[in-house]
C-alpha cells in the first residue's frame, strides 16, 4: 500500500469532514482566481483598445489617474504636439460612462471624425457619421444587443436623442460594449466645449525609441501640468485597475489565511481521532519522518482537490459575471496557464501550511503514550 493509497483511505473515513475542508479551500481559491481574472482582464482589455488604436503616446493631466482622465482643452496643447518632430497625427478623445437608453452604465466614446482611432473598427451594419453636426451614434455589437436597438432606432443619453447611423466590431471588448460618436458631438452632449480626457499620439514611420523619449522630455518640459505617456502606463494609473489589484491582492491574503486555518484545523481533529492508530505505526517500526509524511500527504491531497475545484469554480463565476446585464462589455477574465498553475501550487501550499503543524506533533509522539490515549 503506497503513501498516496494511505492518505486517501484515511480522508475517506471522514468524508464530511474532508468535503467541508475541500469545499473551504475551493471558495478561497475560486475567490482568487476570478478577482485575479478580472483584475487582469480589465487591464488586457483596455490595453489592447489602446494598442488598437495605433497610439504610440498618450498626453494627459500629469495627476489624471481616476477612472475616465480629467478633460482639458484641447487646442492649448494640440498645435504644440503636432508640430513636434515626427508627430504625424493629433487625435483627441473624450470618455464618459453614461446610461444609455434607460440600460446599465456603459462607456460613450467621442472620436475626432477622420483620424486613425477609428481604423481598427469594422462596419458591420449602416454607415459611420457623415460630419461632426450630425446627431448619431455607432454601437458596439455588444451595446446593440444590450440596449436592444438596431440601425434607424434611436437612443437616449443625457435627455438626448440620436439616431444609430451603424454597429461596428472591434476585437477589444470594451469598445464592443460602447457607444461611438464624433468628437464633436461627445463634447456637446456632455456639455464640455473644446475639451478631451486624453490626446493621442500617432508617429510617423521613421520614429525610433529615441524619438519618443525626446517627445516624452518635450511634453513634460514645454507643457506644465501634462505628461506623454505610454497607453500601457495609462492603464496602470487607472483608478478601477489599482483598486481590482489591491482587492486581487487582500483575497489572496486573507482566503490564503482562512484556507491554511481550516486545513490546520481539519488534520489537527484527524491526529487526535487517531492518536492510537499513529502509536500503533511507531510501535511497529514506522520513522517519524514517514508518520510527518503521511500526514502532510492527507493535507496536501485535501487541498489539491480543493485547489483544482476552486478553479473549476471561479472561471465558471467570472463566464457568469461576463453575462449580467450591469457587466457585459465591462469585464473579461484573462485565464492563463501561469494563473491556473499559480492557484494551483497556492492551494498545494496552503496544504502544506496547514498541515505542517499536526505532521509534527504527529511524528514526535511518544509509542507509549500514544498506545494507551482515550
Amino acid at each position: 500500500m503506497t503513501y498516496w493509497h494511505l492518505a486517501f483511505l484515511n480522508l475517506s473515513r471522514r468524508p464530511a469532514r474532508s468535503l467541508h475542508t475541500i469545499s473551504a479551500i475551493a471558495i478561497a481559491i475560486a475567490a482568487i482566481v476570478s478577482l485575479t481574472s478580472i483584475a487582469w482582464g480589465f487591464e488586457a482589455s483596455w490595453q489592447k483598445a489602446n494598442d488598437l488604436r495605433g497610439t504610440d503616446l498618450i498626453v494627459t493631466r500629469v495627476a489624471s489617474e481616476n477612472t475616465l482622465p480629467a478633460p482639458f482643452p484641447a487646442s492649448s496643447v494640440q498645435g504644440k504636439l503636432a508640430a513636434m518632430p515626427h508627430v504625424a497625427q493629433v487625435a483627441g478623445l473624450l470618455s464618459e460612462l453614461l446610461s444609455v437608453a434607460d440600460s446599465a452604465p456603459m462607456f460613450v466614446f467621442g472620436w475626432e471624425r477622420g483620424s486613425f482611432l477609428w481604423d481598427h473598427l469594422s462596419l458591420r451594419e449602416g454607415r459611420w457619421p457623415k460630419d461632426d453636426q450630425e446627431r448619431v451614434v455607432v454601437l458596439g455589437s455588444l451595446a446593440a444587443g444590450q440596449v436592444g436597438k438596431k440601425v434607424g432606432d434611436s437612443v437616449a443619453m443625457e435627455s438626448e436623442r440620436y439616431e444609430v447611423a451603424g454597429i461596428f466590431e472591434s476585437p477589444a471588448l470594451v469598445e464592443n460594449g460602447a457607444v461611438l460618436m464624433t468628437l464633436a458631438q461627445a463634447q456637446r452632449l456632455n456639455d464640455k466645449p473644446g475639451k478631451v480626457n486624453i490626446l493621442n499620439l500617432k508617429l510617423d514611420a521613421s520614429a525610433g525609441e529615441h524619438d519618443v523619449l525626446a517627445i516624452r522630455d518635450a511634453v513634460s518640459h514645454s507643457m506644465p501640468g501634462y505628461a506623454a505617456i505610454t497607453s500601457g502606463q495609462l492603464v496602470q494609473q487607472n483608478a478601477i485597475v489599482r483598486i481590482s489589484k489591491a482587492m486581487s491582492a487582500a483575497t489572496i491574503l486573507i482566503a490564503g489565511l482562512v484556507g491554511a486555518l481550516g486545513v490546520l484545523n481539519t488534520m489537527l481533529m484527524s491526529v487526535n481521532e487517531r492518536t492510537q492508530e499513529i502509536g500503533v505505526l511507531l510501535a511497529l517500526g514506522w520513522r517519524r519522518r514517514r508518520v510527518m509524511l503521511l500526514i502532510l500527504l492527507e493535507s496536501v491531497a485535501v487541498a489539491s482537490a480543493g485547489g483544482l475545484a476552486g478553479i473549476a469554480l471561479g472561471a465558471g463565476g467570472v463566464r457568469v459575471l461576463e453575462h449580467v446585464e450591469l457587466l457585459r462589455g465591462k469585464i473579461d477574465g484573462l485565464f492563463t496557464p501561469g494563473l491556473v498553475f499559480a492557484a494551483f501550487a497556492l492551494a498545494v501550499l496552503l496544504g502544506i501550511l496547514g498541515g505542517l503543524y499536526p505532521a509534527l506533533r504527529a511524528s514526535r509522539m511518544s509509542p507509549n503514550a500514544a498506545l494507551r490515549h482515550e
